[in-house]
């Protein structure tokens, strides 16, 4: 320490480089904790018994230069050099150091247990005031590490008074997600949701599909929806919230047609319902010619027991959440036809490409939640391999609202929650 920082040129004697090298002040960069003033370095006379200890630094604020005999006013930047301290000291440093981050990740599990995550959304959604339309209150927490490092965004459901203009919580968040800045794929550990309701409430079909197709999630997320007193609570992936998802779920508009066309897709035997139900989507997809908005074309056929076929196309709008979804248009027709008592066997969403898609999200709830959940679906899945499933089977977990709706939710916070929900039934309630 001497030979390097305090002995000037001219100085012959120790005591005369020990004067000049005088330090007022030492800071710890770490902490910048000063020191009294009278602190000073003191050389060592057995150096092997003194070790460098990294990164802590000492920086001297006042210190003499070797050709000046005046203490002097600090520069910028300080200079620094590093600290020696004795080995005990470094091992009690090392082993307390260590112990530290132990308690830090120790505490950090304990944060980041569900129940944890879980009281975080019912917490915001205490706070919350109830929508206008339905009184319902929703709270999404997306966690994407660390509760304490507030590595999470939070959504919650908004409302206007058109019905489908309001958005979900889950999809608020994931909105929030892309301003955080997120652009790790699969980043998403967990979807924590709290509602209202008395019983844990799945998330809605647009909801399961946009978690789906966005880059930050995996099939394999964890969705986990809890009641407000955390009791009773629902665990499942976006793959059972959303079996038979579309080949086009996680592609851009490009990929898609290349999928399409690089695929061996399978067809149903012809001479059936499915065969002239898929014939009759495919052809009707020429009607959905907005091709400026989106290259690719959806055309829907039902084929009814009665042997006649109802067709409908997509309706792309400018802005995509205003577009009419080939299924939905197909209400009319199914209406009329259970009132003349006839019943729909197969139904087809076929885009131009000839790809036959489950139902999209609208086009699922519709069928599941009015009556047509035993009605078949054609599919193909990542391989081209053609599937019929029923309509039901397409939306899990939905609990039965029909006629119990509006008794089931609050009309005030300080209102009670009235009716507890039915239970899941295989068919949600609704006649085969």
């Amino acid at each position: 320490i001497r030979r390097n920082f305090c002995s000037s040129p001219g100085s012959a004697h120790p005591r005369d480089a020990r004067a000049q090298s005088k330090l007022q002040t030492i800071h710890y960069y770490h902490s910048c904790r000063v020191l009294p003033k009278k602190t000073r370095l003191k050389a060592a006379q057995d150096t092997n018994t003194y070790v460098l200890l990294l990164p802590v630094f000492v920086t001297a604020d006042y210190w003499c230069p070797h050709n000046s005999e005046t203490l002097l006013v600090p520069t910028q930047p300080r200079d620094t050099v590093p600290l020696l301290m004795k080995p005990t000291t470094v091992l009690a440093a090392g082993a307390g150091a260590g112990a530290a981050v132990l308690a830090i990740r120790q505490l950090e599990r304990w944060c980041d247990r569900d129940e944890c995550w879980l009281a975080l959304a019912d917490r915001i959604r205490r706070s919350l005031p109830p929508p206008p339309q339905s009184s319902f209150r929703v709270v999404a927490v997306v966690a994407l590490g660390s509760r304490l490092r507030g590595e999470y965004v939070v959504g919650t459901n908004i409302e206007a008074g058109n019905l489908h203009n309001s958005v979900c919580a889950e999809r608020v968040a994931f909105g929030a997600l892309q301003l955080y800045g997120v652009r790790r794929p699969g980043a998403v550990r967990c979807i924590y949701i709290v509602t209202d309701a008395p019983q844990p409430i799945s998330p809605g079909a647009l909801c399961r599909e946009f978690m789906y197709s966005s880059p930050f999630c995996t099939p394999a997320t964890r969705v986990l929806s809890a009641t407000p007193d955390l009791g009773q609570r629902l665990d499942v992936t976006l793959a059972e919230l959303l079996p038979r998802a579309s080949p086009y779920c996680r592609l851009g508009a490009a990929d898609q047609r290349k999928w399409a066309k690089a695929t061996t897709l399978q067809t149903p035997p012809s001479g059936s319902a499915a065969a002239m139900a898929y014939a009759a989507a495919k052809r009707a997809s020429s009607g959905d010619d907005r091709d400026d908005l989106h290259p690719t074309r959806y055309g829907v056929a039902c084929a009814f027991d009665d042997g006649t076929v109802a067709t409908a196309v997509q309706r792309k709008a400018l802005e995509y959440g205003c577009s009419l979804d080939p299924v939905g248009q197909l209400a009319p027709e199914l209406a009329k036809k259970r009132r003349d008592g006839v019943r729909p066997i197969v139904v087809a969403l076929v885009d131009d490409l000839g790809v036959a898609h489950a139902p999209f999200a609208s086009g699922r709830a519709f069928l599941a939640e009015h009556g047509y959940g035993a009605t078949d679906v054609l599919c193909h899945d990542g391989d081209g391999a053609l599937h019929v499933v029923e309509a039901l089977e397409l939306m899990p977990f939905v609990p039965d609202f029909t006629d119990h709706f509006r008794e089931t939710i609050p009309k005030s916070p300080t209102r009670s929650m009235g009716k507890s929900f039915r239970p899941v039934s295989p068919n949600n309630g609704h006649a085969p």
